[in-house]
């Protein structure tokens, strides 16, 4: 039996997902999970990643120029690439053998038009890309290998924020301490939100494009790091959101259906974001789910994402059929088995874009914070990285996504609540009816006692808010 988390089962059926992102379990007399040269390794593909986006946005061309692309230049522009479809055709840039490259790209099937024009390009364009790039990763090798190293060294920088995260990230997981920003004191002091006074331009502007027309100003100034978030200056409103809803909102649903005690093995194996600090690298485990359904809303009609409900449900068959299913995994595998039924259905088209987003953020998160750990709740010994097949992650994974997307829970409400005090709050600023300094606070459980009935927005703002309720979660125009 291997031992992969709070109990021991064999790590059943998870072949599909360790061949994506693999699993790390501590051997006998290691220091460390996170290995050199695999956050090495995770920096490079970061480097090559941002390389090839840049090449499709055609960055040199100006805005009539890239609108024109496909009349007047030898390629598309594209300026959308997700990060589920960059795993797809980064290892193809990546592959040294040329014509083994080309080749591998050619057999990706695009599922939406941003994939087709990414796909559409001839193989001369692909030859001088794949060795643009390759040129590109040799240069910048020593400072990619210097970024991934100074993560993992152990005396802090504190002018340079990059050293020692990982270091810092693993010592502050299992201290235990109850913090200011516990789900507890969240809920009691809110999510506190300010504009920098440097930015006040930006907003006025912003409001003045707005006038009564649709497009929110949120929405025109969501890529512009003009917002003081619980403290944290030069935030975004993407930010903001994520905070309140994603993590705030969020956990405190989890904890209301009683999620947090039934997997209490689960979170207490990682160090109980919930009641220590529900913004350190192990709450991306619970607020990530929130915001892939956030994100899942932004998507372009056709897209298939790396896993569906199917892929989950074989995962699932197998733990089950060996005895690796306990009493509180089964309401998830009920769900999952519904789901696969109707396959088209949007919880479970949502659930397969979900869980695949995460497992490519995870990539992310492991090469900037490290990976998540999990201890032996008998020893307190480190035993491995968090299991994402296990049952117990994969069953609160389920439940979780199917809490948010359940009527009786209103998450979308509250999401437009959210949405609707940060864009009074910036054009109350832009007007002068509201000091620049004078904070917005978010208290979620206070959500539904706003008389948003007062409001002086157009409704067809409104409307367009709650539409496009993913448009905070991505950076391009919502048009």
């Amino acid at each position: 039996m291997t031992k992969h988390g709070p109990e021991s089962n064999e790590r059943l059926g998870s072949s599909l997902i360790e061949e994506f992102i693999g699993h790390s379990e501590l051997e006998p007399g290691a220091e460390r999970i996170d290995k050199p040269e695999d956050l090495i390794e995770l920096e490079r593909v970061f480097v090559a990643t941002q390389f090839i986006k840049s090449q499709y946005r055609q960055p040199n061309l100006t805005p009539l120029e890239r609108a024109l692309a496909p009349l007047n230049q030898p390629m598309h522009a594209v300026s959308h690439i997700g990060n589920q479809f960059s795993a797809k055709i980064i290892p193809c840039f990546m592959e040294p053998n040329i014509e083994n490259a080309l080749s591998d790209l050619r057999k990706i099937t695009p599922h939406t038009t941003d994939e087709e024009l990414v796909l559409l390009i001839r193989d001369d364009q692909f030859n001088t890309m794949h060795a643009e790039l390759h040129n590109h990763l040799a240069k910048e090798e020593e400072q990619i290998v210097q970024t991934a190293l100074e993560r993992l060294e152990s005396e802090p920088d504190p002018s340079n924020p990059n050293k020692s995260q990982v270091t810092r990230n693993d010592k502050y997981q299992f201290n235990g301490n109850e913090t200011r920003r516990s789900l507890e004191n969240m809920l009691e002091v809110g999510v506190q939100i300010a504009l920098n006074p440097e930015s006040l331009p930006i907003v006025v502007e912003a409001n003045e494009q707005a006038d009564d027309g649709i497009l929110p100003v949120t929405e025109l100034v969501k890529n512009e790091e003009i917002l003081v978030v619980n403290g944290f200056g030069g935030s975004k409103i993407s930010l903001a959101v994520h905070d309140a809803v994603d993590h705030v909102w969020t956990f405190d649903l989890a904890e209301r259906v009683g999620l947090f005690n039934k997997f209490s093995l689960l979170f207490n194996s990682v160090g109980n974001p919930q009641s220590t600090d529900l913004f350190k690298r192990e709450g991306e485990m619970v607020a990530s789910i929130a915001f892939g359904v956030r994100y899942w809303a932004t998507m372009e009609n056709g897209f298939k994402p790396l896993f569906d409900v199917n892929d989950l449900l074989k995962i699932m068959d197998g733990q089950f059929d060996t005895g690796a299913l306990a009493d509180r995994h089964m309401s998830a595998y009920k769900i999952l088995r519904a789901l696969a039924q109707q396959p088209y259905s949007r919880e479970s088209q949502s659930l397969g874009f979900v869980f695949s987003n995460y497992m490519t953020e995870l990539q992310e998160q492991r090469r900037k914070h490290g990976k998540i750990k999990q201890r032996d709740l008998h020893t307190n010994r480190i035993i491995g990285e968090l299991d994402v097949s296990s049952p117990d992650y994969l069953s609160f994974f389920i439940e979780l996504h199917h809490e948010l997307l359940s009527a009786r829970n209103k998450h979308r409400d509250d999401l437009l609540r959210n949405h609707i005090l940060l864009e009074e709050y910036l054009c109350a600023i832009a007007r002068g009816d509201v000091n620049t300094g004078e904070q917005l606070t978010v208290r979620v459980q206070d959500l539904k006692e706003v008389d948003f009935s007062r409001t002086i927005l157009p409704p067809t703002r409104i409307n367009w808010m709650a539409r496009n309720y993913g448009f905070t979660a991505v950076r391009d125009a919502i048009i």
